[in-house]
């Protein structure tokens, strides 16, 4: 009778299915050999779905057959009605084969929200996790399925469940760029994965999703991440002038001597534009006014080498030592000469720098101010301010 269940479904017979069914009734759940499937499962498969609904309403249909799963495959051939028919039935809507996505997933990748609904009314658990521990969740943010993450959420969906790997649905929904998704998600509480945050912040910020890192910072991630050339966000934000964020990581706790990839100290990046105020946050918050790069340079050599006046002054009023050289001897004064920022000279002048100090090559201020007074083109302003330079110096000599 076996192969004349076969034949029948094979050819879409109606009448010899229900004669052998009538004969045989516990060949409804048989699997065939061959196939590997049940009379059910080919019917559908066979596009046959008169004979489906015959078979899944004969007496002792397996309606959550062990392996073969009705409801899945309906949904996922599309048979909608079979598949309500099969949930009004009592068959079980979290019951998933190994390897395969849940019936409700299923649903809502087809974007079979009706039947899905119905699904969850009939005890569908929304957080269901496959083999990877992926819930719906995670699977519609990071596919960017917005409908799917809102009835997801609308149903009470966890959103700080994790899958194997440590991915929630808002680490997974930023990383793939959904960022619609991201803010639907934190709007509903969800926090970014611990094991994955600081990166989620590192990206959010270099790539301007400055909301995103906010969130990701007030949630307490660290705020001295470190990007690929070893430099942390308060670095970075100070290399993109970001005042705002400069001030939110060290509220948070930023490194206030934190080095850039040169080995430049953050108050030595600041100085070099004069963000006075900035470099007051940070020695509030512990900063060495004196710490050197590898070089030997400090914020006070930085601030010489681009004439930031004020700077300089704020720096010495902080405690700062001015006479502090590089490597090649080169102090604040002697940048400054070299460069003929005479209103820098000035001030350090004014603050009593000592004017004697030499380069390797045996060059003091003076005297490299001197050389460039001579480079200078006649009557050009580097040469008239090399020459007051020379004549400051002079006279502070004489004192």
């Amino acid at each position: 009778m076996t192969e004349q269940l076969l034949t029948a479904i094979e050819s879409g017979n109606l009448a010899l299915l229900n004669d052998v069914l009538e004969q045989q009734p516990e060949l409804v759940n048989t699997v065939f050999d061959e196939q590997q499937a049940t009379p059910f499962e080919l019917a559908l498969k066979n596009g046959f779905s008169a004979l489906a609904e015959n078979i899944m309403n004969s007496d002792g249909f397996d309606i959550n057959h062990a392996g073969h799963n009705p409801l899945r495959l309906a949904i996922e051939l599309g048979f909608l009605d079979i598949a309500k028919t099969l949930l009004h039935k009592g068959a079980n809507p979290n019951y998933r084969p190994q390897q395969m996505s849940s019936a409700l997933l299923l649903c809502l990748d087809n974007e079979y929200f009706e039947l899905a609904e119905l699904m969850v009314e009939k005890g569908a658990e929304v957080n269901v996790r496959n083999d990877k521990g992926w819930t719906p969740l995670i699977w519609a943010s990071m596919k960017g399925r917005i409908k799917a993450v809102e009835f997801l959420l609308k149903h009470g969906a966890a959103v700080d469940v994790c899958n194997n790997d440590g991915w929630n649905a808002v680490t997974g929904a930023y990383f793939k760029q959904r960022l619609e998704v991201v803010d639907k998600l934190l709007a509903q509480g969800a926090v970014f994965s611990a094991k994955y945050s600081e990166a989620a912040m590192l990206s959010a910020y270099q790539n301007g999703h400055i909301n995103i890192a906010k969130k990701l910072l007030a949630d307490g991630v660290n705020p001295d991440v470190e990007n690929e050339d070893k430099e942390t966000m308060l670095i970075v934000a100070i290399t993109k002038g970001d005042d705002d964020m400069i001030k939110a990581f060290v509220a948070a706790g930023a490194n206030p001597n934190a080095r850039n990839k040169d080995s430049d100290p953050a108050l030595s990046l600041l100085a070099q534009n004069g963000k006075n105020e900035l470099i007051a946050l940070l020695i509030d918050k512990g900063a060495d006014i004196n710490l050197q790069s590898q070089s030997g340079r400090t914020a006070a050599y930085w601030a010489a080498s681009y004439n930031q006046v004020s700077t300089l002054e704020f720096l010495y009023s902080k405690g700062a030592n001015l006479d502090l050289r590089n490597k090649n001897g080169w102090s604040p004064l002697m940048v400054a000469a070299d460069n003929c920022y005479f209103e820098s000279v000035d001030m350090l002048l004014e603050l009593g720098v000592n004017t004697e100090f030499k380069t390797e090559n045996g060059n003091a201020a003076r005297e490299l101010a001197g050389l460039e007074y001579k480079r200078s083109t006649s009557g050009s302003k580097r040469e008239t301010y090399a020459k007051k330079i020379m004549a400051l110096i002079d006279g502070t000599r004489q004192q």
